[in-house]
This record gives structure tokens, C-alpha cells and sequence, in this order.
């Protein structure tokens, strides 16, 4: 129990320190789309442009761009949104009062955004894909901010997220894990005294010990796979067949349903392009899914017990993967705050592992959304950029 609090108090620390992050930076941060309109803006970003937070967002950032610059900017900021590396680049800009500061930009793409207006949510037909990045505005004249803060704020929320999903399965992990040991235990033994009696058939005997070795891969195969899923080093970016990684999610949740008596069933696409994203990240994503439909369907008979993952091409740009259970599904209200921080319907939830993998997706160029009109249970999909339009 005492475990659970102070990892319980991690998360939420962690969770506000990310979300404090942009807001209280004291270097300017903006995030933009790809025409340069602004989709936020932080305290420091408002105070150089010498405008609210609430009116900045909205505008074309250009408009404050010296316009001997603003043909190189444009140019800067196309590649910045398409760019894998942050991108550096010097600028005039000119504030509410005419006052004009010479200023480095760094850009890091946030890769495609995909619109979350309730239209788009209601409906299966994707909106047409915007890409943007997010810019510190570095004043030349006071230096530059530390390297790699949000995305390093990112892996650590997500690395707490998933001690606290591991936390929540121990007793199912604990079970996958005695069925092999038992097994290695009770084959080895039987050999041993089969050797001993003098009564040994090597045929046997090596079918014995073969199953022990099986035995023994299995239970290596899921500790290995949970050291790799708990990581904290490993955030390398790359192209992934998203079919594999669905897989591996759903074996790692496998001890967590079996245990709950509840059938995960795959109906993927075998055509799909590859993703670019963290490995580790989308098992997550997928952990907190299946986690949610299992939980849901717990007042139900074990054979009504289903949880579907479905993966297709949901465009010519984005690939989807959808969770759908047969549970008593989400009301309008559950649908609209599914992703708000803190807001849960399970009696000891916290409320984070939706907001969490939200922006995950979102960091990928992705978009998690509840469809409306789910007919029975509840449905979340998400999307990725299909590399090859990436």
C-alpha cells in the first residue's frame, strides 16, 4: 500500500511538472502549424510579443516576423515541421510597441496534428492531416534554454506511467511467471529421479528436459520483455511494422486478461506501412487500452469477455489501430472527459493513463479520440502518419 502512494505521488508530480513546463517556462515558447498560425502560446512567449496569451493564439506568428525576414522564416518553418532534428535558426522579430530583438529560433516538429473539433471526434473520415512543431524563442542577448526539456519531461511521465500499469498487473505478471518456474521445477525433478532409480529412457528423459528449456524461454521471453517495457534509457525514434508492436502489446497484457478471463482477439491489416515512433511508447498506448476494456467488462459473464484490436489503413496518410470492448460503454459525459487529467470512473484510478497516451500519440503526429455512436461497448482509435507520406 505504501508502495502504491509514494508511486502514486510520482505520477502526479510528474504529471504537473509537465504540464507547468510550457506554461511557466521563462523562455517563450509557441507551437505552430506549418502556415505559421499559432495553436499555443506560453507566459514568456506573451510578454516578448507584448500581446495576451488568449489573442496570440489564433494569429499568423508571421505577423511579428521583420519582413526582410519573413520569406526565410517561411522557408524555416516548412522545414521545421517536416525536420527528425530540432532546427536552429536567427530572426528579427518586431513586438506590440515596435521594438525589434534579434532572436534564435529552435524548432522541433510534433510531426502531423490531426483536428480534435467534436465533428472530427463524431465521425470515421480523418481530417486532412496539418503538420507544426514547437519554437523557443531564444533572445540573443540572454542565452539559450536547456536542450531537450519537453521531450525529456515526456519520457519521464511516460516511464512513471508505465511503473504505475506494471504496478497495477503485478499479481497477473506474478502468475505468468509461477506456471513456467513450476513447470521447470516439476520436469527437472521427474529427471532426477528417473536418473537416480536407474530407470532412464534418454528418449524420455530429453523430451523432459526439452520442455523445461521451453519453459525456461518463456519465462525469460517475459522478463525480458518487461525490463525492455520498463526502461527508462531508450527512447530512440524509428520505423516500425505497427502490426508487431500491436502483438507485442497484446502478449504483454496477456497474463492481465487471462487472469480476468477475458479473450483479446487481432484482426490486422497485413499491408500496412511502417510508423515512426518509439516501440516502447505504443506498447504503452496499447497496455492502457486493453487495461481499460478489461477492466470494463469485469461485471460480465467471462464468455461475453472480448476485447477486439483492429489495425487498417484509415487514409492515403495515417494508419489506425482501434480497441473496442463489450462492456456497458462510456456515457456522453465519460466521452467527452475520457482524457482530462484526473477524470476516472475506476474506483482506485487515477486518471492519467488516457491523458498520457494522448499526448504520446500526439507527440508521433497521431490523434486518440472516443468515437460517438459506438452501438455496444466502448471504442478508442488512434492514427499515425504511414511513413511513406511522412
Amino acid at each position: 500500500m505504501e508502495q502504491s502512494v509514494v508511486r502514486n505521488s510520482d505520477l502526479i508530480d510528474t504529471l504537473q511538472r509537465y504540464a507547468d513546463l510550457f506554461t511557466f517556462a521563462p523562455i517563450g515558447y509557441v507551437v505552430l502549424g506549418q502556415d505559421s498560425r499559432v495553436d499555443d502560446a506560453n507566459r514568456a512567449a506573451a510578454e516578448a510579443l507584448g500581446w495576451p496569451r488568449s489573442w496570440i493564439v489564433g494569429q499568423l506568428f508571421s505577423r511579428w516576423i521583420v519582413g526582410s525576414d519573413l520569406g526565410r522564416f517561411l522557408d524555416f518553418l516548412h522545414d521545421a515541421c517536416r525536420s527528425e532534428k530540432v532546427v536552429s535558426g536567427e530572426f528579427r522579430i518586431e513586438d506590440r510597441h515596435g521594438r525589434l530583438r534579434d532572436v534564435r529560433f529552435d524548432a522541433a516538429a510534433m510531426m502531423v496534428r490531426e483536428t480534435h473539433d467534436e465533428d472530427a471526434e463524431d465521425s470515421d473520415r480523418p481530417p486532412a492531416p496539418a503538420r507544426r512543431c514547437q519554437l523557443a524563442i531564444v533572445d540573443m542577448k540572454r542565452g539559450a534554454p536547456a536542450a531537450s526539456d519537453t521531450n525529456a519531461l515526456r519520457d519521464e511521465l511516460a516511464h512513471v506511467a508505465r511503473l504505475n500499469a506494471c504496478g497495477e498487473m503485478a499479481t497477473a505478471l506474478a502468475h505468468e511467471l509461477s506456471q513456467p518456474l513450476g513447470a521447470i521445477a516439476l520436469y527437472c525433478n521427474a529427471s532426477v529421479r528417473t536418473i537416480r532409480e536407474g530407470k532412464a529412457d534418454p528418449e524420455r528423459l530429453a523430451a523432459s528436459l526439452e520442455k523445461a528449456a521451453d519453459a525456461a524461454m518463456h519465462a525469460s521471453c517475459t522478463i525480458r520483455g518487461l525490463r525492455s517495457f520498463l526502461s527508462k534509457s531508450d527512447s530512440s525514434v524509428e520505423l516500425l511494422p505497427l502490426n508487431d508492436v500491436i502483438r507485442d502489446g497484446a502478449q504483454m497484457a496477456a497474463a492481465y486478461a487471462k487472469k480476468r478471463r477475458t479473450r483479446i482477439e487481432l484482426r490486422l491489416d497485413d499491408t500496412l506501412p511502417t510508423v515512426r515512433a518509439n516501440r516502447t511508447h505504443l506498447q504503452q498506448v496499447l497496455l492502457n487500452l486493453l487495461q481499460n476494456s478489461i477492466d470494463a467488462m469485469q461485471d460480465l459473464e467471462p464468455e461475453r469477455r472480448r476485447v477486439v484490436i483492429t489495425s487498417d489503413r484509415f487514409d492515403t496518410f495515417t494508419v489506425r489501430v482501434t480497441v473496442a470492448d463489450f462492456g456497458p460503454g462510456m456515457t456522453e459525459t465519460q466521452r467527452r472527459r475520457a482524457f482530462e487529467p484526473f477524470y476516472t470512473t475506476k474506483k482506485n484510478g487515477m486518471g492519467v493513463g488516457l491523458p498520457i497516451s494522448r499526448m504520446i500519440i500526439e507527440s508521433y503526429g497521431g490523434r486518440l479520440w472516443a468515437p460517438r455512436g459506438v452501438r455496444r461497448g466502448a471504442t478508442l482509435s488512434f492514427t499515425l502518419p504511414a511513413h511513406e507520406h511522412y
